[in-house]
């Protein structure tokens, strides 16, 4: 099983006027919708008291139960009775191996929850942020993320959301009913929610932008790929995850739900051209059933696991035509005239490769070393860098001997063990996220773009090892949404609570206006100023303007590794990389 701890990871012309009263208990708030009059909480727990007005587990789209599971999502409507929005609702359907705690687990799960600062009001106006959440799109729920402090610290209006994960939410099939990427409608859906209904909770509907980490990265810049998008919101924040990585589209899936169906007990007959009976089968399986297929299906996957999601969005001939590389290459199209028309913040952690240690601990016995004590190279060469070659590069050999030539560490297995994880986090995260930076930058669409790197450490949230050191994956989440929480419990550095507040403004300040910088805050120059492609190191009372993160580790992936795959293949021989 994965180790979960480092995820932590229709056109309406009228709204009507909110109309704020007392519920008879004086932390309950009513007000009328369009939808329907709503129940939610006032809230004065916050730093200096301050209130936010709390609408949790507000369905956008019915339950997909029953012969509307797999499919995508339809509107919820407006609800018959006041509705109450006071507490957290159950997560969707995922497994109960991991270390969060939630009030649930339900197929019924296609809920939103809004945060909004001080006042409700629906001729606020104020700018709106979305948070999908992350979890390799098979764990997580909107409900783990408070956004009462982000909406305060910038006076902006936060939405967090759940969608359809594991099978349940990136089933791919050839049933045109059902053929995959439900998990991404989900997204849509709730978008387009956001769109016709955030006004009357005080929010500006032609100013949201959607943020994300990990899978939510990986589903915000996916949705920037979208042009029937446009109008759903206008600027992106892609944390730790990002469209063109390989981990990002995945090309297994429908093995994937094969192999699941046949430990249930459905039979996939190869030879079909649309496989209802499969999913209608699939349809009627408990959903216990079968998220215990999945956790016994990815335990097989062996060390496959560093490069294959087991259900992740796919190339599905409707939302997506081609690889999102393939679309980011190609400057005539409307995918890559959407994705330079959004304002585009993205980074990553510096040491975002920690990931690939959630996966290999369980696999030390098999190849035959103590990972605490740190990584052979010859192990890292012979045995672990194939697992790439073979996935994303068909097993070149030339490849291989180039990746292991530039990430040797002669004699100190420890430093060999870091230098692994700075391979994957290269290969996975930084060298496909510093590409869509440059692909965005430098538009005539007049969009900004702006990099990151989060560089603080967390030890509560960093692997168990000795040798470990570095940002590891998600520790950024920590300081954006759950700091509040975890300050009394976790081991923050002198200085966390300026850093907090310095990620939360310029978050909210891009949010706004498109560009991060504000009154007191270090000055953040773009990505395209001048040709040195300037970042913001975030980290406590270090944060600081640099440059050209990782070149010539970037190069390497997105150049060197091309060329020599370019030179040395043909069609038949092996594929380009999903990377570069």
């Amino acid at each position: 099983m994965w180790n979960t701890k480092y995820f932590f990871f229709l056109n309406l012309t009228f709204f009507t006027k909110s109309i704020t009263k007392s519920t008879g208990d004086t932390n309950e708030v009513e007000i009328h919708t369009r939808l329907g009059n709503i129940i939610g909480l006032r809230d004065s727990s916050y730093i200096h008291e301050e209130t936010v007005y709390k609408f949790l587990d507000i369905p956008y789209g019915k339950a997909p139960i029953g012969n509307l599971r797999f499919q995508k999502p339809i509107p919820f409507g407006a609800w018959s009775n006041t509705l109450n929005a006071t507490t957290l609702g159950p997560a969707c359907h995922q497994s109960k191996n991991q270390p969060f705690q939630y009030p649930g687990f339900t197929e019924d799960c296609l809920k939103l929850n809004i945060y909004v600062p001080r006042d409700v009001n629906s001729s606020n106006n104020k700018s709106v942020m979305v948070w999908f959440h992350g979890g390799g799109f098979m764990y997580g729920a909107g409900n783990l993320y408070d956004g009462g402090m982000l909406s305060l610290t910038g006076n902006v209006i936060v939405v967090t959301i759940n969608y359809r994960l594991g099978i349940l939410g990136f089933l791919a099939s050839k049933n045109n009913k059902a053929k995959g990427n439900a998990g991404l409608w989900d997204q849509i859906l709730a978008l387009t929610w956001i769109k016709y209904n955030i006004k009357d909770y005080g929010g500006n509907p032609n100013d949201v932008t959607i943020f994300g980490e990990s899978a939510g990265g990986i589903s915000v810049s996916l949705q920037s790929l979208i042009p029937s998008n446009r109008g759903l919101f206008n600027k992106v924040i892609a944390q730790s995850g990002i469209a063109n990585s390989f981990r990002a589209v995945s090309n297994d899936t429908l093995s994937s739900t094969i192999a699941v169906g046949k430990k249930v007990g459905c039979a996939y007959n190869v030879p079909s051209v649309n496989d209802h009976n499969f999913i209608e089968c699939l349809q009627a399986v408990d959903a216990d059933d079968l998220i215990r297929a999945t956790n016994v299906f990815q335990t097989e996957l062996g060390l496959n696991i560093l490069t294959n999601l087991p259900f992740a969005p796919i190339v599905d001939g409707e939302l997506f035509h081609k690889s999102p590389i393939r679309l980011l290459k190609d400057r005539t199209s409307s995918e890559f005239n959407f994705f330079q028309s959004l304002d585009m913040m993205i980074g990553t952690c510096d040491n975002d490769g920690s990931l690939a240690l959630s996966f290999l601990p369980g696999y030390e016995r098999k190849l035959n070393f103590n990972f605490s004590e740190g990584l052979p190279t010859h192990e890292m060469c012979h045995t672990l860098i194939p697992v790439f070659s073979k996935s994303l590069f068909n097993s070149n050999g030339e490849v291989s001997n180039a990746i292991c030539k530039k990430y040797t560490v002669l004699y100190n297995i420890e430093e060999q063990g870091l230098e692994f994880v700075h391979m994957y986090g290269d290969a996975t995260f930084i060298a496909p996220c510093t590409l869509a930076l440059s692909y965005h930058s430098n538009n005539i669409q007049r969009a900004t773009t702006y990099q990151y790197v989060f560089s603080e450490e967390m030890p509560s949230v960093n692997p168990d090892l000795p040798w470990y050191r570095g940002s590891a994956h998600g520790s950024d989440v920590s300081y954006m949404f759950l700091f509040e929480q975890l300050k009394t419990t976790s081991n923050f550095t002198e200085g966390a609570r300026i850093l907090v507040d310095q990620m939360r403004k310029y978050w909210t300040n891009f949010a706004k206006t498109g560009n991060p910088n504000g009154p007191g805050l270090p000055e953040w120059k773009s990505f395209d100023f001048g040709s040195s492609h300037p970042y913001m190191n975030l980290q406590s009372m270090n944060t600081t303007l640099r440059t050209n993160y990782r070149k010539t580790y970037t190069d390497f992936w997105n150049q060197d590794l091309p060329n020599i795959l370019k030179h040395g293949c043909n069609q038949k021989s092996c594929v380009m990389p999903v990377i570069g």
